[in-house]
């Protein structure tokens, strides 16, 4: 038997079944070889790394343990256990991936090899939409063949859903979960079921899964927004200001939080899916297969909590750092703002909102293969949908004391968090005042037609010992994709007599019922971090909220949001894509070796639509002690704009066995990635209600795709025993990236009825008014060189029981440089340097594992240094924003009872670890957020 043989029969034994067993079951079908299917820890690692071995490039994947049971609760959660790989979470759990520091919008995701319609406003893929129990396996491709989707400069990501064909003969299996969030001491219920059966002799199969998931958690976060430089004028500051040593000091700049914010979130989330696979082969040279898979996500999060503006002036007792930034101080009422006479009382916020998402995500897929002697012949067809419609109310009223004479000290010293003690009392409904009210939402549709067709023609044409032609891949694709994001949003009159989104009697104070808002239930509240700070802050009845403020305003439709046509969009994408690839093998002094080379060539066309308005004056005045501002545009009018362009990105891959076990692998590839459809809109966010925050966001129609060049050098060992061990180097060269841009207009423009002008306003007391503008734009890119470390470990030599232990770890290094990094040139702050946004310098995963007889049981610890995660943060109010390093430990396992039944738990987060984050240096925090351990035991049931 040739080595070339060997490893197509590998191959089919690895993608044949979603794991290798403990216990056999023979499965033969005409002419086919024999498979031996088993299941277990070791296995589900040991048919990963089969995979990988005998890929066409540089792959890593992960496999289900069995039918219907993934290793994690999360696939992103089992993707984050390959080297290279990192994930983001939503309130703990994985939601989307990272590759090599490319985030999720670098990364393409298909399911069964398409792109699936996703509920996000760009392209990214949040993996919370699929059940675990309905995946069979999932591969992370990182350097491509010409065969491969276009579209990732990270990573191609393509995950499996099991096919009843794949595992012949009935197959019925179920579990019911238990989860406990520690946090919130919530008990919620999983459940899951699949049935598979094949007929006709094993030509005809049918299986469906079903999975359903509730879960109630919590999280406990502190953070602060808007950065902002503080205008040392007289009368804003009060008294000296000193360095933390005590001496009195005279800083150039002076930066303060705009906002200090305390919330407590509770979360309910509900997941319904389902998946189901027909299948027909009347023989071993034709299958026909039918996909079909729903999804229903639902995710409400109620947050209580409250807010420190320090926005106004009136400081004294202020404390700085050789950074420039204030450390601690006192805010109080009274006093007059530099001397304009304009009294400015201090007031503590109520924070409530209600987070909303409800996402419904369909798929339809039909598959045909064909084989005639020399040539195979592939059809695929497949349409997706998606629709969303995130949510959020944002509820802030005013808390004040009778006699207006109010004090806040804030102290950010000694502490992750910040010390707060004021003389309000924020835990009173006496002292609560309805002030602003914000309503809004998205309604998003994503929807996605593909038709793509393959061929293959062996060849098996030697022109001597050292070269043969096996093969040639080709193919067409086509794709339509159009998404469209409408949002909606209050627009009130506020007592000054301004329209402006959500600015309902604002300033007036009234006093709201005290039947609103109880005491917390919760005497726990970051309760991992020290300090003086609110812990027993009160909470609202969201929906008595509402009703206090519809009766107020005499609304009886409130919220009544209207639609926003500037803030709304609708991107039509089509691409157009074929390839050519030769794939190729031979004997090089006694070496086998195997590769391909090839081209893909691509055509994108977009169409951005919605609506714009232009700008025909603004005017302002201090309001107390807010610099207002009164703009006026035309109304909004339809606009329209197109883009193309086309890329060629040629490949070549290389491997040669340098013994039965030993092999080195090299690829190099162009690639690119598409501009997020989020940025490619025509739509703009208008914030021009106060001069200080003078704004406007915008997308970039005319955006080109982000390109690189790649190269990969892989040396793999493995053993006859299942281990495993991996050095790859790598190195990305982008020549072009997309950058946010945000730089002032000191003259914000004005529409004189046939052009744009500059226009220049000053307000008495503040001074000049400008205009941030933000907009993504291309610029040159950058480089990543690193190097990932990857070994699977198998304890066999070890005595008796402790045969069942093993090691799994990885290690990533990534340097990066971006070539173009626009310079920081804002008052206060440090330029974070010519890093790559996202991108961590290290990162390591590892895996202790037991597998021997009924039990099995894993250990797993992931951990990602600390990255700068954007150069000009939104939270932050432009600053850099940086993530802390963040590592989890988590423990999963699993015991027979018998060949029927078997008892489950995990834990995840077991350490109660954080997210830190924050804005230019480590003293500036932005988020600090726990959400808890969290645990559950299940059994499962399997005929």
């Amino acid at each position: 038997m040739s080595s070339r043989t060997k490893i197509a029969l590998a191959i089919l034994a690895a993608i044949s079944s979603p794991s290798m067993a403990q216990e056999s079951t023979e499965i033969k079908k005409d002419n086919e070889p024999e498979i031996i299917l088993v299941t277990g820890v070791r296995s589900s690692l040991e048919a990963a790394s089969s995979l990988k071995r005998y890929s066409d490039s540089v792959q890593d994947s992960i496999v289900a343990e069995d039918i219907g049971k993934f290793p994690d609760q999360n696939v992103a959660e089992s993707l984050q256990r390959i080297p290279g790989v990192s994930i983001d979470r939503v309130n703990g759990e994985g939601s989307k991936v990272t590759v090599r520091g490319f985030g999720p919008e670098f990364n393409v995701v298909t399911l069964n090899g398409r792109i699936l319609a996703t509920s996000e406003i760009g392209r990214s893929f949040d993996f919370q939409v699929l059940a675990a129990e309905l995946i069979s396996g999932a591969d992370v491709i990182k350097s491509p063949t010409a065969s491969t989707p276009e579209g990732s400069i990270g990573a191609y990501v393509n995950v499996k859903t099991a096919r009843p064909l794949d595992n012949p003969g009935l197959h019925v299996l179920g579990s019911i979960n238990a989860k406990y969030s520690d946090l919130s001491g919530e008990v919620s219920p999983e459940y899951s079921g699949l049935f598979s059966n094949t007929f006709a002799d094993d030509t005809f199969g049918f299986n469906i899964a079903i999975s359903h998931q509730e879960s109630d958690n919590r999280y406990d976060s502190m953070g602060t927004t808007r950065w902002l430089l503080l205008n040392n004028e007289p009368g804003v500051i009060e008294g000296d200001i000193h360095n933390e040593s005590g001496n009195v000091i005279t800083p150039s700049t002076l930066r303060h939080a705009g906002r200090i914010e305390y919330a407590l979130g509770q979360e309910h989330r509900e997941r319904f899916g389902i998946n189901t696979s027909l299948q027909w082969s009347p023989d071993s040279s034709f299958t026909n297969t039918f996909d079909y898979m729903y999804t229903d996500l639902s995710v409400e999060t109620q947050t209580q909590g409250l807010q420190a503006g320090l926005q106004y002036p009136n400081w004294r007792n202020v404390v700085a750092s050789e950074n420039g930034t204030i450390l601690s101080g006192t805010k109080f009422s009274g006093a007059t703002l530099g001397g304009a006479g304009e009294n400015v009382d201090f007031r503590i916020d109520g924070l409530f909102q209600v987070l909303e998402s409800k996402s419904k995500t369909q798929a339809f897929g039909f598959n045909s293969v064909k084989e005639f002697d020399v040539l195979t012949l592939e059809l695929d067809v497949s349409h997706s949908t998606s629709k969303s419609t995130p949510r959020t109310d944002l509820l802030v009223p005013n808390y004040i004391s009778p006699d207006m004479n109010d004090s806040l000290d804030f102290d950010f010293r000694n502490t992750d968090t910040v010390n707060l003690d004021t003389t309000i009392d924020y835990a009173s409904p006496s002292s609560v005042r309805a002030h602003w009210n914000q309503i809004s939402h998205y309604e998003l549709e994503d929807t996605i037609t593909e038709v793509q067709t393959k061929g293959k023609y062996l060849l098996d044409l030697e022109f001597f010992e050292s070269l043969v032609l096996d093969s040639v891949d080709f193919g067409i694709a086509y794709s339509d994709r159009e998404k469209v994001r409408e949002r909606y949003e209050t627009f009130h009159e506020d007592n000054c007599g301004l329209v402006v989104p959500g600015a309902d009697i604002c300033g007036e104070l009234r006093d709201m019922p005290d039947d609103i808002f109880s005491a917390s239930p919760y005497s726990d509240f970051l309760s991992n971090e020290s300090g003086n700070f609110p812990r027993d802050f009160i909470f609202a009845d969201i929906d008595k909220y509402h009703a206090a403020i519809s009766e107020m305003t005499k609304n009886p439709n409130w919220p009544n949001e209207q639609y926003n046509e500037t803030a709304s969009s609708s991107v039509t994408e089509t691409t157009l894509s074929a390839y050519t690839q030769f794939n190729l093998s031979g004997i090089i002094s006694d070496y086998d070796w195997r590769g391909n080379v090839g081209v893909r060539y691509v055509e994108t066309d977009s169409t951005s639509s919605g609506y714009g308005k232009r700008r025909l004056s603004y005017t302002g005045e201090l309001d107390n002690g807010q610099p207002l501002l009164v703009v006026e545009y035309t109304e909004p009018g339809r606009i329209e704009t197109e883009n193309s362009y086309d890329n060629w990105l040629p490949s070549l891959n290389f491997s040669i066995n340098l013994s039965d076990n030993f092999l080195i692998r090299t690829a190099a590839a162009k690639v690119m990635s598409r501009p997020g459809i989020d940025d490619i809109g025509v739509q703009v966010s208008y914030n021009d209600m106060q001069a200080g925050s003078f704004s406007q966001t915008g997308g970039n129609p005319y955006l080109e795709p982000y390109q690189a060049n790649q190269l990969d050098l892989s040396f793999e060992y493995y053993s006859d025993g299942g281990d495993a061990y991996a050095i790859n180097f790598f190195n990305k060269d982008i020549s072009r990236s997309i950058a946010q841009v945000t730089f002032i207009d000191p003259t914000p423009d004005v529409w004189n009825g046939s052009e744009y002008v500059d226009n220049s306003v000053s307000i008495d007391g503040y001074g000049n008014v400008s205009e941030t503008i933000n907009q993504k734009q291309n610029q040159a890119g950058g480089t990543i060189s690193g190097v990932e470390l990857a070994m699977q470990h198998n304890m066999d030599y070890l005595p008796g029981f402790l045969s069942g232990l093993g090691l799994q770890a990885n290690y990533t290094w990534a340097d990066t440089k971006n070539k173009n990094a626009p310079e920081i040139d804002l008052p206060g702050v440090k330029d974070p340097g010519d890093k790559l946004e996202g991108f961590a310098e290290n990162s390591y995963n590892v895996v202790a594992y037991y597998d021997k007889n009924a039990f099995q049981a894993r250990l797993a610890y992931n951990w990602r240094d600390d990255f700068l995660s954007s150069r000009s943060g939104v939270r932050s109010g432009g600053l850099p924003e940086h993530t802390a390093a963040y590592g989890q430990l988590d423990f999963s396992m699993s015991y027979e009872i018998n060949e029927y039944f078997t008892v489950t738990g995990e834990a995840i987060n077991i350490t109660d670890e954080r997210v830190y984050q924050y804005a230019d240096v480590e003293e500036r925090v932005i988020n600090v957020q726990y959400t808890g351990p969290r645990y559950r035991i299940g059994v499962r049931a399997k005929f």
